[in-house]
């Protein structure tokens, strides 16, 4: 715990940077989101005895006002980009500041004009934007930069549409710096290349983070113990969260049978729909891939091991044995939740302020989500795939350029949003209580990635562990090995990209 009670003394010196700016913010107690004035968030410009914040590497640059296109999803999550950032919902006057503050920033600091190209990319799009790209390689030299959809930049990448961002042309930018993920460089890095990264550089990685929402409320109704205490003890655990959901159920609408839909529903210990099965999986400690000593990856032993089997035997039990949780065909449990009649709820950060605390006045903490046994060291979190990724496209008209924009985004990134994001918005205005707070910076703290998931277009996909507890299946082993024999023919083609 010495790691995570350093996290907290850094948090709390940030917050005291940042608040002693802040002049006046509306009350959480109404449930708007609208901030009346604006604080100023270190940046670069604070001087270094003032600051807790580490500064980068780059040295002083001018492009003489160059242009340089950033090819960007227009169907972002939660907008990062440009001065689009008003018509999101529920967005506070102080992330949009800091959004835009950023780019005047970068722009002033490297000396270049920023042409922001949207182009729509998430989930539904995949396929339009990597043929976008594809159409624009030697022809359209408008944009150097990529900033998309995981799962599209990951297609892009195994299309060979990539450049190395480990290329001495790249040399700005410093992935040991704190505003860059290292597990991520770290796993997405194979043979020496690395195609795409985020961290700071993303308000939306913070945005999708999973955590297990308690409602407060049924907490006490039942007597139950607080899992925050769990968490501190090492002991929130499958079993413990499974065992809280017992005696939960109400037949509310009288139906004789347990439902949950759009407009009515009873209560449950717990309620979930397909997406949200990835928490249990990656919570295990389980992914979809590894790689072998040559650093070439491989289907992980993990995928079909024995956790995993006896997580989905958990879980269906929970969903289809009793009545104590519910497998549903939508996303009804934040409905569900909001109104009170969930104990727990597995979902991205955003929800807190998204959704709860826009809509409803449920009184909630905020935890990990559980491990698979008290013996596993860390909780492990997973985010949800609308995160993006950054990279630069392969034939860059000047790749130097595009790398010392990337560097400087995520590092006024780390200064900026992750302050008016993380520290002031999910850790303080949208938790009810400061322990919640502290529980935000372990889940950020063990964050996990996956290749087998962010090549998961290009490899099997993401729904055979979903497809198991949708179906009620008990049989894993015959589910996993299928999966296994698929990425065992998979890889290879997707490797040819790292040779």
């Amino acid at each position: 715990m010495k790691k995570h009670l350093a996290q907290i003394m850094a948090v709390a010196v940030a917050l005291l940077l940042l608040v002693s700016s802040l002049v006046a913010c509306t009350e959480k107690g109404d449930g708007s989101d609208t901030t009346t004035a604006v604080p100023t968030a270190a940046s670069s410009d604070t001087p270094e005895s003032s600051s807790p914040y580490v500064e980068d590497d780059l040295p002083e640059l001018n492009y003489n006002g160059q242009k340089l296109g950033v090819l960007v999803w227009s169907d972002v999550e939660h907008f990062e980009f440009n001065d689009e950032i008003g018509v999101e919902k529920n967005v506070s006057d102080l992330v949009a500041s800091k959004l835009l503050s950023r780019i005047g920033t970068v722009q002033k600091r490297l000396g270049v004009e920023i042409e922001f190209i949207p182009v729509p990319g998430n989930a539904s799009n995949l396929e339009s934007w990597n043929s976008y790209i594809e159409k624009a390689l030697g022809v359209d030299k408008s944009f150097d930069v990529i900033a998309g959809y995981s799962l599209s930049v990951a297609k892009n990448a195994a299309s060979g549409y990539l450049y190395n961002l480990l290329d001495k042309e790249c040399h700005y930018l410093n992935f040991e710096k704190p505003w860059w993920s290292q597990l991520l460089v770290k796993e997405a890095t194979v043979n020496g290349k690395l195609y795409f990264a985020s961290g700071d550089i993303s308000r939306n990685a913070l945005e999708m983070m999973y955590v297990c929402f308690v409602n407060t409320g049924l907490m006490g109704e039942y007597s139950l113990q607080n899992p925050q205490n769990l968490v501190t003890s090492g002991d929130w655990t499958y079993d413990e969260f499974i065992s809280m959901c017992k005696g939960v159920y109400k037949d509310l609408d009288g139906s004789g049978t347990k439902t949950c839909t759009s407009t009515t529903g009873d209560q449950f210990g717990y309620v979930t729909s397909g997406i949200h099965m990835d928490p249990w999986f990656y919570g295990s400690g389980a992914t979809i891939c590894d790689k072998d000593a040559d650093g070439n990856l491989i289907p992980a032993d993990s995928f079909s091991g024995e956790r995993v089997m006896n997580t989905v035997t958990k879980l269906n039990s929970l969903l289809w044995d009793t009545d104590d949780g519910i497998y549903t065909s939508e996303v009804y449990h934040q409905r569900a939740f909001g109104e009170g009649r969930v104990l727990f709820m597995m979902d991205r950060a955003r929800v807190s302020h998204k959704v709860l605390k826009a809509e409803y006045e449920v009184d909630y903490l905020v935890v990990p989500c559980p491990k698979y046994d008290k013996d596993q060291e860390n909780y492990v979190t997973v985010m949800g795939n609308p995160f993006t990724l950054y990279a630069i496209r392969k034939d860059a008209s000047d790749p130097e350029l595009a790398s010392a924009f990337i560097e400087c985004m995520a590092s006024e990134g780390y200064r900026q949003i992750t302050p008016a994001v993380f520290e002031l918005q999910l850790k303080t205005r949208y938790v009810d209580d400061p322990v919640s707070s502290q529980m935000y910076d372990i889940i950020r703290s063990n964050l996990t990635y996956d290749l087998g998931r962010i090549f998961c277009k290009p490899l099997i996909g993401q729904d055979t562990f979903r497809n198991a507890i949708k179906n009620n299946n008990p049989n894993w082993s015959t589910y996993a090995n299928t999966a296994v024999k698929l990425l065992k023919n998979k890889i290879p083609a997707l490797m040819e990209i790292y040779k």
